[in-house]
């Protein structure tokens, strides 16, 4: 079974990420749809964790709610 590519993983930490913070936002639907400039069906979707949404989308959005994302690139141990 083929594995899943890095960004995948990224995107699903960052989703959920997301969604804790609006979680801590209090925020209702309709205001995280707004602040994070998706719809209520992209919202819903986001909820769900569908792998519906761009890195840089989800970058985006993040930053909309007041999170910051950092990237590191390195190379393996010993390389």
């Amino acid at each position: 079974m083929a594995s899943k590519p890095p960004s995948t993983r990224l995107r699903a930490l960052l989703r959920a990420r997301i969604n804790r913070r609006i979680d801590e936002l209090n925020l209702s639907r309709a205001d995280a749809a707004a602040e994070l400039g998706f719809t209520a069906s992209q919202l819903t979707r986001l909820h769900a964790g569908e792998d519906i949404f761009s890195l840089d989308r989800l970058v985006d959005a993040a930053a909309a709610i007041g999170l910051t994302v950092r990237m590191t690139a390195t190379r393996p141990y010993g390389q």
